[in-house]
């Protein structure tokens, strides 16, 4: 069951809170995983991502047992704004390799969906994967996702798009 208490979303098995200058550590070894790295695509270096994801009120560390596992945010960029009638949120996430493949990305993802929905009043919420990223889109498309566009631009690398209606 999700409640909501101080920006704290807590499911059966995780805790997900805002990231903190205190987490700066874990956030940097997460961030530099070598494997998230090569599906993120990200050109952001990691200590400017932290700051960004500190002063984000929809940046969330997941932990488990009080360990961090992961993250999951939720954000606006130039994709969601191009949607103006309509208020979509982005959802990046990505978990330690031992927090992989045991359910906690889904549990994280179902309970932020809940939560753009309920206290953000969002329409729809957009996660995007590389192409070749089988898990992510595995991830997606089982907790409700439906694929909504391609994104190929030079120097970037291609993602697909899928659509989470709320």
């Amino acid at each position: 069951m999700l409640l909501k208490e101080d920006a704290v979303l807590r499911t059966e098995h995780l805790t997900l809170r805002r990231w903190t200058m205190n987490d700066r550590e874990e956030f940097l070894r997460l961030s530099d995983d070598p494997e998230i790295l090569r599906w993120t695509g990200r050109r952001v270096p990691s200590e400017a991502l932290f700051r960004y994801y500190v002063s984000l009120e929809t940046a969330f560390a997941v932990t488990a047992d009080g360990k961090v596992a992961g993250n999951i945010s939720l954000f606006k960029n130039s994709v969601t704004d191009a949607f103006s009638c309509l208020d979509i949120y982005e959802c990046a996430f990505y978990f330690f390799p031992e927090y992989r493949g045991i359910g906690y990305g889904s549990e994280a993802l179902r309970a932020v969906l809940s939560y753009a929905r309920s206290q953000l009043y969002a329409d729809a919420v957009i996660a995007g994967a590389m192409p070749e990223n089988a898990r992510s889109i595995g991830m997606i498309k089982k907790n409700g996702g439906a694929f909504c566009f391609d994104r190929k631009r030079p120097s970037v690398p291609d993602e697909k798009f899928y659509v989470f209606s709320l």
